[in-house]
């Protein structure tokens, strides 16, 4: 009986180590590419689909580019982990809306690994390691599409954690706009798997562990958080106070280690709101723009006003 117990104990260790060591860990680095369910003419903007070679990767990036009448600037946008240039889950489309009404031209991308663009042959996600360089092709097809108007970043969660990284390396982008941007990829993914499995934070270390040594979590070279301290343009953050994924302490870090950033916390938002009505574990992550639009767009007229 003694060995049969041993024996269970034993198998039940190695299925663990097997799902919570291999399976989960290699799955975390995978991007996962959300559906679309509409495009910009849903939300009355006229716009072309454009097609961005990254040369350097042999990749293609799918875009979508929506002119406004009598643009002043262009605003490029990059979306969220296993996200896509849609933003269901952020509110993508109505952002963009606001964003041409008030004459900014909009190039939303999908990152490789995600949408419509080319997958790479890992389908990794780098948290802005890698994808930075579709950012930096990007900014080529806009000084085609729109030479000589300023050119502003924004982007949610890890598409803010893209546009600091392509910072670093391109000076083209006069300012950025992040919305709860991912700045600790290792606590952003312990939030993201706590919010898709419910598992208590503690049970999930061994597996970010082991996605973090021997999966590539968090890509090559500093946190964004580090990167984002060095960057001397202007940065605008917009922060869910109760975000579960990207939380608030990162965000404030980086508010207080770089001068050049305006920081705004939205209201807490009330439990019954519509947008979270289907949010499960991710809460407010990300839903800036759902949550507090009219405070959202008035804080980014500002700063831009400022510029």
């Amino acid at each position: 009986m003694k060995k049969i117990i041993v024996g269970i104990v034993a198998a039940l260790a190695v299925i663990w180590a097997v799902l919570f060591l291999g399976v989960l860990p290699a799955q975390l680095v995978q991007a996962q590419s959300s559906p679309f369910t509409a495009g910009p003419a849903d939300v009355g903007l006229d716009y072309d689909d454009v097609s961005i070679p990254v040369p350097a990767d042999n990749l293609s990036l799918s875009a979508w580019w929506m002119p406004a009448q009598n643009a002043h600037s262009v605003v490029l946008y990059v979306h969220g982990a296993n996200g896509n240039k849609e933003e269901f889950h952020t509110g993508g489309l109505e952002f963009y809306a606001e964003l041409v009404k008030r004459g900014h031209h909009v190039l939303a991308i999908d990152l490789r690994n995600h949408g419509a663009s080319d997958k790479t042959e890992s389908g990794r996600l780098t948290f802005g390691s890698e994808e930075y360089r579709d950012v930096l092709a990007a900014l080529d097809m806009i000084e085609q599409l729109a030479p000589g108007l300023p050119i502003y970043g924004s982007g949610v969660s890890m598409g803010g954690a893209t546009l600091i990284k392509a910072a670093t390396h391109d000076n083209r982008m006069k300012a950025l706009i992040l919305i709860d941007p991912l700045l600790d990829p290792e606590s952003a993914t312990e939030g993201g798997v706590h919010a898709i499995l419910g598992l208590p934070k503690p049970l999930l270390q061994p597996t970010l562990w082991s996605a973090t040594t021997f999966f590539g979590l968090g890509g090559d070279g500093p946190r964004p958080l580090e990167t984002g301290k060095t960057l001397t343009l202007p940065i605008l953050i917009i922060q869910d106070p109760g975000d579960p994924v990207t939380q608030m302490p990162y965000s404030q870090e980086l508010a207080a280690g770089n001068a050049n950033i305006t920081f705004h916390v939205l209201p807490q938002p009330a439990s019954d709101h519509p947008a979270l009505a289907d949010a499960g574990g991710w809460g407010s992550h990300g839903k800036a723009v759902l949550l507090e639009k009219e405070d959202v767009m008035a804080q980014i007229d500002s700063f831009l006003a400022s510029l």
